[in-house]
């Protein structure tokens, strides 16, 4: 596999605890799961504002030939995103501290980051964290709930694709990335491997999709080791 790098992604030159006090508040985003449901916006064409296909990915709207949005496709299964990721050192970032410690600092959360592959905040990556498990959703549900469902979600792919008896229990936390048409969820949750087995943290990934587009497990796995904050 290609290995990609990280990006760094920062224009505050000062110490370590500025830097990551600035780079937080400037991506820190509180996302919430909330379907935007599309409005209907009616039967009612005016001239020039009708469209029709010309087959090539495109849509004639008016005087205007534009792209058509085309659908996201789904995710693999049982691959990580986070495979093959490195850091990679980045000379025109390191002259923008102050000195080798602060620069060595924000490298070793960096590379912790990577290790953790988006299960606890990364706001350098646009990871969040989901800080009210029993705050609201959408459809009437809280965030514990609508988690629930995705992490069974991808229990079941799990159980089906390689025959396993894992058992969902609870929700230990989640963090979000992205936004727009599509974004994906880091679960970690507590299950069993065995109907009388002792609890194990376990982590499943799962893409949620704007509209009535159906959540896609993404993966389904024991947590490698105790996570390590940024």
């Amino acid at each position: 596999m290609t290995t990609n790098s990280s990006s760094d992604v920062t224009e505050k030159q000062a110490s370590e605890t500025d830097f990551l006090a600035y780079d937080k508040e400037k991506f820190n985003f509180k996302f919430s799961p909330n379907r935007v449901d599309e409005e209907d916006d009616g039967d009612t064409e005016t001239e020039g504002e009708s469209e029709s296909e010309v087959g090539d990915g495109s849509v004639t709207y008016g005087d205007y030939n534009v792209i058509e949005d085309l659908p996201e496709p789904d995710p693999e299964w049982d691959v990580d995103s986070f495979d093959g990721l490195e850091y990679e050192s980045d000379p025109e970032l390191r002259a923008r501290f102050a000195n080798d410690n602060a620069y060595m600092e924000y490298r070793e959360v960096r590379i912790q980051a990577l290790e953790n592959r988006g299960f606890l905040p990364d706001p350098f990556n646009f990871i969040d964290a989901i800080q009210n498990l029993d705050g609201p959703a959408y459809d009437n549900m809280t965030n514990r709930e609508y988690l629930t469902g995705l992490a069974s979600s991808c229990v079941k792919k799990l159980n089906e694709e390689k025959g396993k008896t894992v058992e969902f229990v609870s929700i230990v936390r989640a963090t979000t990335s992205g936004g727009g048409a599509s974004w994906k969820e880091y679960i970690t949750f507590m299950a069993r491997e065995d109907p009388n087995g002792p609890l194990v943290e376990y982590q499943a990934k799962s893409m949620n999709f704007v509209g009535d587009r159906s959540p896609v497990p993404i993966l389904c796995r024991p947590a490698p080791k105790p996570l390590t904050l940024p």
